[in-house]
């Protein structure tokens, strides 16, 4: 019997409405720049540059809220490919790993290249190991796609309680990161009449803006609202241009920053600023949350991190994405497996241009401060200085005659390093602004793509797959969008802690290496795997990389914290692999499964089950 296959139809308007998004923003920002030259209050502008997108994206959530099972666990399958890659680009280079990309480049120098490649590594691992099979499936979760290849009760529930603990932290470290943004920008709560600590209010906004602009439609929302927050993270991208082409005469600035380099590494000789040489732990060179000085060469590789430190911080950054339970139902939503495969064009052509324009942020920040702030009296500092430091991004010392030159004069708050760029340029304060709304968009973006997926698995995995087989779409929905708001209380709540965003973003990636990354590639590429093994593998992998990320003495075999998935990956992989040799042969349904799988194209797995269930049913 020959079966027909209908792909989703995909709007045909979406390249005028993100058209008509993207001209609105810019014309904002625009009419900004003119009203600030007319007078316009630095105060009205900021309230301005980060309420206006707020309010686009809860629009768009309002726009794209559904009650179809499809549309809301992964978009109607309907998201063409280049906006599938932006909305994945989108949360792979989230608020915390951007931020913190540009923070580590600030203090160490070259060896942070590390985390961007490690990143973007990722994504070409996802590409190569799992993109068609992981699309053939069409599980709207990571714990649904091994229902699927295994066809056992036990391990759905398993692995979809394993993935809250990566997801969480994830979503703390990007609220944390957005609470502290948010706060540069809006008055205290004491101004505006409210009883509750700064990081109280400003923590409440910033999860209440996520959560109201996805709970309504899912994974549709969280896509087209993703869309349209990568718009505007590209904004981080003008105030960059602009210093570019005041300082080389070029608005390119990810092939002029060399230059940059070669200043800060001028001055770096002749002020004498630079202490440290020798490389470090990974958990020790990172970038913290206090404020620190510049001890450290920008162009010295392997100054600050070791040389197999910087590998393995690639490895574990490139595992974890490839097989984060955030990142993989990302393919689902493509209409067919060749749009999944042509998304992966666009995401390695996007992620490529974000790992360039990551260092040159940096370095052109770090020109800037050096050659203004370092080795310069303090009563000859420009006055852009003197506004960092009342924002608390700098601290500087109080003598009027003294010389900033020692280790210890000027110290940067990391988690605003990305802000300082505009301020040292002399730009208009709009720029300022608009680095702020791109950061918090690249918050919202990631926060809301691990929300969505934390929301699913809830609901299709535990609820509906586990305890209530016979639940209506409507039970289904309303169980998902009711974990979308305890999460998010939960997260809020946490994210008033003691939070280090790029150590906690490091950290979701790790756990999620080690737990999924060695089952997903044997479940792809290994018959022999069974449901025991796969279980074996999951449980050993998040196990031994949680230990290791909260034991403290001396690293194994040298291995950082940090780097817990490098010890967590083989783990994972061994027991798998021992437990499905002395426990048995995987069933036939594996086995057949499997074979399904590596057949990239007809029926997905999830469409099949979903018509022979509906058969079965009985008629009234």
């Amino acid at each position: 019997m020959t079966l027909n296959y209908s792909t989703p139809a995909v709007n045909p308007k979406l390249g005028s409405s993100f058209a008509i998004f993207a001209s609105a923003y810019t014309c904002l920002v625009l009419m900004l720049v003119v009203l600030e030259q007319l007078g316009l209050s630095t105060l009205t502008i900021d309230h301005v540059i980060v309420v206006a997108p707020a309010l686009f994206y809860i629009a768009i959530g309002f726009m794209t809220r559904t009650i179809a099972v499809d549309d809301f666990f992964v978009a109607g399958e309907r998201v063409p490919p280049l906006y599938n890659a932006l909305a994945l680009n989108a949360m792979v280079f989230g608020g915390s790993l951007l931020a913190g990309s540009i923070a580590a480049f600030f203090f160490i120098g070259i060896d942070a290249i590390a985390i961007p490649v490690g990143l973007f590594a990722g994504l070409v691992l996802m590409a190569v190991l799992f993109v068609p099979h992981l699309r053939k499936a069409g599980a709207y979760t990571v714990p649904g796609f091994l229902h699927l290849r295994f066809g056992r009760k036990t391990i759905r529930p398993a692995a979809s309680v394993l993935m809250i603990a990566p997801c969480l932290i994830a979503i703390v470290a990007e609220v944390a990161l957005g609470g502290k943004l948010v706060g540069y920008l809006l008055p205290t709560p004491q101004a505006l009449g409210i009883d509750l600590s700064p990081a109280s209010l400003f923590t409440l906004l910033v999860v209440a803006s996520i959560v109201i602009a996805v709970v309504l439609g899912g994974m549709r929302a969280a896509t087209w609202t993703q869309c349209a927050q990568f718009v505007v993270v590209l904004g981080l991208i003008a105030p960059l241009i602009v210093v570019s082409v005041i300082r080389t005469n070029l608005p390119l600035p990810q092939l002029t920053y060399g230059g940059q380099l070669e200043e800060i590494k001028e001055r770096e000789a002749s002020k004498g600023f630079i202490t440290t040489t020798r490389p470090k732990t990974l958990s020790d060179v990172l970038p913290g949350q206090g404020a620190q000085p510049v001890t450290r060469p920008a162009e010295r590789m392997f100054s600050a991190l070791s040389p197999v430190d910087f590998v393995l911080l690639i490895f574990c950054l490139a595992v974890g994405v490839a097989s984060h339970p955030t990142f993989l139902p990302r393919l689902s939503t493509t209409p067919t497996i060749l749009a999944s495969r042509r998304m992966f064009g666009w995401v390695t052509m996007i992620g490529a241009f974000v790992v360039l324009t990551i260092p040159a942020y940096a370095f052109f920040t770090k020109a800037m401060a050096v050659e203004a702030l370092i080795g310069v009296p303090v009563s000859d500092l420009p006055a852009w200085a003197r506004a960092l430091q009342q924002l608390g991004f700098i601290s500087l010392p109080g003598n009027q005659f003294e010389q900033l030159g020692g280790a210890q004069r000027v110290t940067f708050q990391p988690d605003s390093l990305a802000l300082i760029l505009p301020m040292a340029g002399q730009l208009p304060r709009v720029f300022f602004g608009l680095a702020a709304a791109a950061l918090l968009a690249a918050v919202a973006a990631c926060a809301a793509g691990h929300l969505v997926a934390l929301a699913n698995t809830v609901s299709d995995d535990i609820y509906h797959g586990t305890l209530r087989r016979n639940a209506s779409p409507a039970r289904r929905l309303l169980v998902a969008r009711l974990s979308m708001i305890v999460f998010g209380i939960f997260v809020y709540f946490l994210a008033q802690g003691h939070v280090d965003p790029l150590r906690w973003a490091m950290v979701s990636l790790s756990l999620a290496a080690g737990t999924f990354f060695a089952v997903l590639v044997l479940s792809v590429w290994w018959r022999r795997l069974s449901a025991k093994g796969a279980l074996a593998g999951m449980v050993a992998g998040f196990a031994v990389t949680a230990l290791y990320l909260n034991a403290s003495g001396a690293p194994l075999l040298g291995i950082d914290s940090l780097n817990a998935a490098a010890i967590g990956v083989p783990v994972s992989f061994v027991s798998a692999a021992i437990v499905s040799l002395l426990f048995g042969a995987p069933d036939a349904h594996a086995l057949e499964a499997v074979e399904d799988l590596r057949v990239p194209a007809g029926e997905t797995l999830q469409s099949r089950m979903v018509r022979l269930a509906s058969r079965t049913k009985p008629t009234l």
